[in-house]
This record gives C-alpha cells, sequence and structure tokens, in this order.
C-alpha cells in the first residue's frame, strides 16, 4: 500500500517539541533514505532509534521523502521500502559523506559571506517543503586548516560518530603526564586551534568533559553503544569559556592597554565574547574577560608586553611577574 493517503500532508513541515535547524532536518532526511535504501525495510522504531527523534516525526520526514519517491509499507517484513524496486539510489551518500555534510554547515559559518549564504542556499534547496529561516549551533565545530597534520586520519571517524551519537574507544597518550591509558568517549565537538585538531567530549575514566588533541589518540574506533546527548547550551557554554581549549577555574580578568595599541585593539570588534571594553579618557583601553582558566590567556597577554598591564585578578599578576623574572634572569646568564 502506497504511502500516498496514508500521511496527512499537513504535518510536513510542523515543528517538533525540540525544535530542529534546517541541517539537522537534512541530515535526519539523509538518514532515512540511506537506510530504505539498503534493502532492509527499516521498522518505524529503527528510524526513530536511529534519527533520535519521536516516532511522529519519522512520520513527517516519511511523508516528505515520499513527495520526491513514493515509499510503501512492506507488510510482511514489518518496514518500508521504496514502491519500486529497482529504484536507483535517490541521494548516493554514505554515512560519512553523510557527516561531513553535517560538518560543511559549521565550515561555512566560521567562512562568513557569502559561502554561509550559499551553503544555506542548497541546504533550503535539498529541503525545500521545511520553510525554516532558523539553524541549531552545529555539535562539530570545526575551522579548515592550511594543511594535513598528524591525527588527521580520526577526522571523518570522530564526525560519524558525533553525527550518529555513538561513543569512541581510543588509545590516548597525554602529553601533560605522559600516561598511555584506555578511554570511552562521548564525543560532542571537533575544532583546530593552533596548527593541531582536538575532540571535546565526556571522558567515562576522568568522569569530567575534556578536550583531546587527535595526535596524541594511538587507535581509534567508534562503538556501537550510543551517548546521551547533553544540553547543547551547556556544552556550548564550557566550549566558550575558554580562551583557546585549555579550561580550569572561572576567572575575571582586566587588562589595560596603552594608547600606542589602541587602535590595534579597537580593529576588532571583540577578543573574546565575555569581553567588556571601557576607552578611558587618557586613551588607554581596559578589556575585561570571563574566561576557564588562565593559561591561555596569559600567552595572550605575553604578545602585548610592553603595552599591556594586568589590573586583576592579583594571581594573574604575580604569576606573569615570577615569569618575567625568570626570563630576565636566563637572559642575563645567557649573555654572560
Amino acid at each position: 500500500m502506497s504511502m500516498k493517503g496514508k500521511l496527512d500532508p499537513k504535518t510536513i513541515g510542523k515543528r517538533r517539541d525540540k525544535p530542529a535547524g534546517i541541517a539537522e532536518k537534512v541530515i535526519n532526511l539523509l538518514k532515512i533514505i540511506n537506510l530504505i535504501e539498503q534493502g532492509n525495510c527499516p521498522s518505524l522504531k529503527r528510524l526513530a532509534e536511529e534519527t533520535e527523534v519521536s516516532e511522529r516525526s519519522v512520520y513527517r520526514y516519511l511523508n516528505i521523502i515520499n513527495f520526491i519517491v513514493p515509499i510503501v509499507f512492506d507488510r510482511q517484513k514489518g518496514g518500508y521500502r521504496f514502491q519500486r524496486q529497482d529504484i536507483k539510489r535517490v541521494i548516493p551518500l554514505s554515512n560519512k559523506e553523510i557527516a561531513l555534510l553535517s560538518a560543511l554547515s559549521d565550515i561555512t559559518r566560521q567562512l562568513g559571506e557569502p559561502l554561509q549564504t550559499t551553503y544555506q542556499g542548497i541546504l533550503t534547496r535539498l529541503n525545500s517543503t521545511v520553510r525554516e529561516e532558523t539553524k541549531e549551533q552545529s555539535p562539530i565545530d570545526i575551522k579548515i586548516p592550511t594543511a594535513v597534520t598528524k591525527g588527521s586520519e580520526y577526522i571523518i571517524e570522530i564526525m560519524e560518530a558525533i553525527t550518529r551519537q555513538r561513543q569512541v574507544e581510543m588509545t590516548y597518550h597525554s602529553i601533560n603526564t605522559d600516561e598511555i591509558t584506555e578511554r570511552v568517549v562521548d564525543p560532542y565537538r571537533l575544532t583546530f586551534h593552533e596548527g593541531v585538531w582536538f575532540m571535546y567530549g565526556y571522558c567515562h575514566l576522568r568522569g569530567d568533559y575534556q578536550w583531546f588533541a587527535l595526535d596524541r589518540i594511538k587507535n581509534l574506533k567508534i562503538l556501537h553503544s550510543n551517548y546521551q546527548k547533553a544540553d547543547e547550551r551547556e556544552i556550548e557554554k564550557r566550549v566558550r569559556q575558554s580562551w583557546g581549549i585549555r579550561t580550569g577555574e572561572i576567572t575575571e580578568v582586566r587588562v589595560r592597554f596603552s594608547q600606542e595599541v589602541a587602535e590595534l585593539i579597537n580593529r576588532r570588534p571583540s577578543w573574546h565574547e565575555s569581553e567588556q571594553r571601557e576607552i578611558l579618557p587618557s586613551g588607554e583601553i581596559e578589556l575585561t574577560f570571563t574566561v576557564s582558566g588562565t593559561e591561555e590567556i596569559k600567552w595572550w597577554i605575553y604578545s602585548w608586553i610592553p603595552y599591556v598591564k594586568v589590573i586583576k585578578p592579583e594571581s594573574l599578576k604575580e604569576e606573569i611577574k615570577k615569569d618575567i623574572t625568570r626570563f630576565m634572569a636566563e637572559m642575563t646568564e645567557t649573555v654572560a
């Protein structure tokens, strides 16, 4: 029996309990199409589990697909198949290609206009029956590297794991402790930072959220076990509070820049999303940040010496003084 007449066209494009952006809807449509194309007649329950939406939402996706190519319910096999048995693949994409399509959404966001608009147009055409202008933050945070780096061979696997919400098992060599450990991680994000790829996720060995450098991974495999999706707002908050990727205690940092570099500081509208900026009558500029950990913002401060002064916290001021004193002592010894 054809899907036509069975599903209510009025349900197309309606919101589910949790709103989904265009990118997520396209990915779910592609997942369902690929599962049906495999010829195993996936049931409604399996389609709901694979896309991690309600069965009602799956019906809406099936309704959309049915307008592209007719679908029938196979009563003997208890699942859905294309009406024509000889039909060619509608959208010939593998799981890895679907993962990459998902990642591209955030890549274009990083690149800005006009690539972001062009990509959005492609998604809108693929998902022409969905009339939403909003888009959720992608769980994959990727910036394009200028060269292939060590560890990049794991990128596609990790992107696929994030897209399918599958845990990964890996052997990891920590650069801080020099330990080699076996870990199970719930991956949430990928980012390219200062020449190195990093994965952000929940580490079951440490019981906490951590960044993992891909070049420190010895081997990695995707597990069959799914993980429960964390609150995206909380993940986003954790990631954005750090200055780079290192995390630590939440600290308010205030720095003052001299008039000589004021124009350079003002060339950027913001150095961090928590920034508060004040232009002083003297022409100096004070920037206040709320960051997770101070190690990386300290390195940034060093790049502005001698045109910068730390106002707070006192602990950071003392730490910088010690570093500079040690540096000057070592320089003096070297010259002598």
